[in-house]
């Protein structure tokens, strides 16, 4: 028998993986990250995903999803989107990375511009346009937070 352990990796990847490739990871990110979502739109996230590179098929979406509602990882909603149940949710989030915090990454890259700023100051001039463009977006999206509250 040649399995995926075999070969060195750990056996959730076989359960991962499955017969098509990274379909299945895929399904069970967007439904844990999206929440529920028809066959449809996980076809369209994963275009989206991947820059319009790859749209999957329904014949490989739809039997997937057939064979996780077999195995008890997705719940079909009387709407027609999946969900994933308490099974799905617990691999998922036991084998998925966490999604990124958008918050950290901004705290680095200001952090990093601060570092520019006193190590490079030059190199930092030339993108201040750009800087000043990504600040005028944060204050619109303030804006827009405020004028709600």
């Amino acid at each position: 028998m040649h399995g995926w352990h075999e070969r060195g990796h750990p056996p959730w990847v076989h359960a991962m993986r499955g017969r098509r490739g990274w379909l299945r990871p895929l399904i069970l990110s967007l439904l844990l990250n999206k929440g529920p979502l028809n066959g449809v739109e996980i076809m369209d996230e994963i275009q989206r995903l991947t820059g319009g590179l790859w749209r999957p098929s329904p014949g490989s979406v739809y039997p997937m999803l057939a064979e996780m509602l077999e195995e008890g990882l997705v719940v079909r909603r009387p709407d027609g989107r999946y969900e994933l149940s308490e099974a799905g949710r617990a691999l998922a989030q036991s084998v998925l990375p966490p999604p990124p915090d958008p918050l950290a990454a901004l705290r680095e890259a200001v952090d990093y511009v601060e570092r520019l700023a006193e190590s490079e100051p030059t190199a930092l001039r030339q993108r201040l346009a750009e800087i000043r463009s990504l600040r005028e977006r944060l204050e619109a999206v303030e804006r827009r937070l405020s004028s709600t509250a």
